[in-house]
């Protein structure tokens, strides 16, 4: 056996504790609701977060004080002052005609949020959340397993894409500001909030790419039973992915006789069978108490999953014992963070600021600790990168992540430069190398699935035995010589594998460790099964996501997946960020159902107002009006209009009515949501003669924001949009050539973008990590090899 790699600290002794991200000072230009998100994400880490107000502003003028959810940890000017530019480290904003403020600062970072990116031919287009979610294709694909044709595509409720999307963007931001800290050379990210969105779009690509086949809102699920159900005091979504729980479920229900029928034998007969079993399972929860159903399926390992509204979250026991709410200092309660962590850096320390209460005020001045962060950075092996790199070059990750939350995680912190390793053990692979999304034209195999393509690019691929009791030791070599250690496993499995958070500190104390599960490690539901949809049922998403006046569905997305893995990579890089200026490296507990309850803060802010918990309103906002998707002319092709202000209003009715504008009904805005059914019903009559492209370009003429609801073949085989700004990626893999991937949504301006490689053979880099990574000796590889401790790709390949 090679020389064990010695296990010590390979930074400076620690110093003071800095408060997370106290050190970096932001500049928030005042506009979208995913701008002021985004720079939230850092004041809520203790940033100087100031917010430039001015009437671009969307946020004070949303329902409900959202503002003060928005706003809380911030400061308020009214103008930029050449002081604040040349102090600063960040700009976050979203105009598409800003001056170039790195001339001012060489060192700023500047980032981008606009709706299709600052290119390409939808560059010029203004769009409302409704327009990004559905131009994405993730509002064509809500909501899952839809029945009706004649209702619309349907977006989520509040701004919770944008509040994704936007979650991804500060990660960008973050990474590149620490590189710049380093290099002393600031950065433009110009990042595209539609792209973002698409790459959450689940299985939808690759069914495009690697099958050839659309993905549809409309149809089966491809998971039978998965629904939400109605009992008598509330609503429980239930989801059997496997056999086994399918068996459990029909022996709590007492084991009816219809179950046994050979229709409903396997997952395909249920598949087939899909509206007798939803009407069987319809009439058995009728008759049900949600929560003693909730606890008994868990009991028996099945994932069953309260639809809880807010005053349900509010009151949720779990919540209360992991302390997930968090209270401003004028007493208002609001989410808090989608993760945990065992330093006291996310505080909520102010209430939101009235608009320019700070006026005049200059930067926090920078700690000791804090302005020495560049020298402590170049005493570090990992540092951020040189100026013109990727941002997190440098950065090692040991990722025994898989599914689609973990991977998802990783892939971000991949696409940012970091090295990451995945270990995939050959006797328990990911599901996604398993799911049956090979291309016809290729043998299948766990190389050859799609869905493992789409999550997975940007890593390298160890095979290795995880059950072998040799196999400690490679790990904890790369344990010992990696920044980032990531997992979606169970909780308790790592610890059962060895590699728990206290063996991991003992091999190397200076590693950031993150762990993603359903529930979190800790409150009395820990140890519940929570696949993605859980995610949406559970932190109130899925209660207020349907039509007006209809019951509650899901977002046709299983969002708990992707935002669970978008805040864990949030809090890898900023416990990075935090590391580098204090020695001290974070244990990380992310739970999916807060992950998502952290973006639902319009909802719980309505709650917190009136009492009520929000109801479906489909395509409609609470304010705005018209804003919706219509009926164009064809089968199943839709348009999403929205007005936000008079002048779109006024700009609306000169295209399709000038006499829309005189009508008393239709007079204000609180006239035209009065009249909403009125209002769309005029407005449909218009568009459903219309080729959707052809409104899109009438009403961004004269500036309303308008936009199709793309189907995701749509976007996936050519779309010219996509095509210009590089999502539309064709990395070459060995044994299914080049097929359309998600690309990365952002571009630097500075750094290499794109994809670097296609996702991994399985054990592809197994020799190449344990020789040039690891110091392993080639006849201690080969040994392990034979021995079964390894594996190297079974098929030939080329990198």
């Amino acid at each position: 056996m090679a020389e064990q790699a010695p296990m010590t600290s390979r930074r400076p002794p620690p110093v003071a504790p800095e408060a997370g991200l106290s050190h970096v000072r932001v500049l928030e230009l005042a506009g979208s609701v995913g701008v002021a998100w985004a720079a939230k994400l850092f004041a809520d880490l203790g940033a100087d977060v100031m917010r430039v107000e001015d009437d671009h502003d969307l946020v004070r003028s949303r329902p409900h004080d959202v503002h003060r959810w928005l706003n809380s940890n911030k400061r308020s000017v009214w103008s930029v002052s050449d002081e604040l530019i040349a102090g600063a480290d960040l700009v976050i904003h979203d105009r598409r005609d800003l001056a170039d403020l790195t001339l001012q600062n060489s060192r700023l970072v500047v980032l981008s949020i606009t709706p299709f990116g600052l290119t390409g031919p939808y560059a010029h287009y203004d769009a409302a959340e409704i327009n990004v979610i559905h131009g994405s294709s993730w509002g064509n694909l809500s909501p899952g397993g839809a029945t009706d044709p004649d209702l619309p595509p349907l977006k989520a409720p509040g701004h919770h894409a944008n509040i994704n999307v936007a979650s991804v963007a500060a990660i960008v931001a973050l990474a590149a500001t620490e590189r710049a800290a380093a290099s002393g050379q600031g950065e433009y990210i110009d990042f595209s909030a539609a792209a973002a969105a698409a790459k959450l779009t689940e299985v939808a690509p690759a069914s495009v790419s690697f099958l050839g086949v659309e993905a549809s809102r409309l149809g089966t699920r491809t998971v039978v039973p998965w629904r939400i159900f109605q009992c008598v005091d509330g609503l429980l979504q239930l989801i059997c992915p496997e056999q086994s729980q399918w068996e459990a479920f029909v022996e709590l229900m007492g084991s009816p006789e219809w179950a046994s029928l050979d229709v409903f034998a396997t997952g395909p007969d249920r598949t087939q069978n899909s509206d007798v079993v939803n009407m069987y399972l319809a009439e058995w929860f009728a008759d049900q108490r949600a929560d003693e159903i909730y606890h008994a399926a868990q009991a028996a390992r099945i994932a069953v999953t309260p639809v809880n509204t807010m005053a349900q979250l509010e009151s949720d026991r779990h919540f209360a014992e992991r302390g997930f709410f968090a209270t401003t200092p004028d007493g208002l309660k609001l989410p808090g963070p989608g993760f945990q962590i065992d330093q006291p850096w996310w505080n909520l320390a102010t209430e939101a600021p009235d608009a320019g209460a700070h006026e005049g005020e200059s930067w926090r001045h920078r700690t000791v600790a804090a302005e020495g962060a560049g020298a402590a950075a170049s005493a570090s092996s990992t540092a951020p990168a040189a100026a013109g790199g990727r941002p997190l070059e440098g950065v090692r990750v040991c990722d025994f992540t898989w599914i689609w939350a973990g991977p998802f995680c990783t892939q971000i912190l991949a696409h940012l430069g970091a090295d990451v390793i995945k270990l995939e053990s050959p006797d328990h692979l990911c599901m996604f190398r398993r799911l049956p999304l090979s291309p016809p034209d290729s043998p299948p195999s766990h190389d050859t699935s799609g869905l493992f393509q789409l999550y997975n690019s940007d890593k390298r691929s160890v095979g290795i035995d995880l059950s072998h009791p040799d196999a400690a030791e490679v790990v904890a070599r790369l344990v010992a010589i990696s920044d980032v250690v990531v997992d979606n496993f169970g909780v308790g499995v790592m610890d059962r594998l060895g590699f728990g958070a206290e063996q991991l500190r003992a091999i190397n104390p200076d590693v950031v460790i993150a762990s993603l599960s359903g529930y979190g490690s800790t409150g009395p539901c820990a140890q519940y099964v929570a696949y993605g949809p859980a995610g949406g049922a559970f932190a109130g998403l899925y209660a207020s996501n349907g039509y007006e006046g209809g019951p509650a569905y899901e977002t046709g997305v299983a969002i708990g997946d992707p935002c669970t893995g978008i805040t864990a990579a949030w809090a890898v890089v900023a416990s990075l960020a935090a590391r580098r200026r204090s020695g001290i490296a974070a244990t990380i507990d992310v739970a999916m159902a807060e992950a998502v309850a952290a973006t639902v803060g319009e909802g719980w802010m309505q709650y917190q107002q009136n009492g009520q918990s929000p109801a479906p309103i489909g395509n409609h906002d609470p304010i705005w009006s018209p804003h919706n998707c219509y009926p164009a002319r064809g089968d199943d092709q839709w348009v999403t209009i929205a007005c936000t202000d008079e002048a779109m209003w006024q700009s609306l009715c000169t295209v399709i009515d000038p006499g829309l504008a005189t009508r008393p009904e239709f007079a204000g805005a609180a006239d035209r949501k009065r009249n909403e059914t009125e209002l769309d019903a005029a407005i449909s009559a218009w568009t459903q003669t219309r080729d959707r492209w052809q409104i899109t370009e009438e009403l961004q003429a004269v500036g309303v924001t308008a936009f199709p609801s793309l189907a995701s073949h749509e976007l996936w085989t050519g779309d010219p949009h996509f095509d210009a700004i590089g999502m539309l990626e064709r990395p070459h893999h060995p044994l299914t050539g080049n097929r359309v991937v998600p690309g990365v949504p952002w571009r630097l301006r500075d750094g290499p973008n794109g994809l670097r490689r296609p996702a991994p053979l399985l054990g592809q880099h197994t020799v190449e990590v344990l020789t040039d990574v690891l110091g392993y000796a080639p006849d201690a590889v080969s040994e392990l090899v034979a021995r079964g401790v390894v594996q190297e790709p079974a098929t030939a390949h080329t990198d």
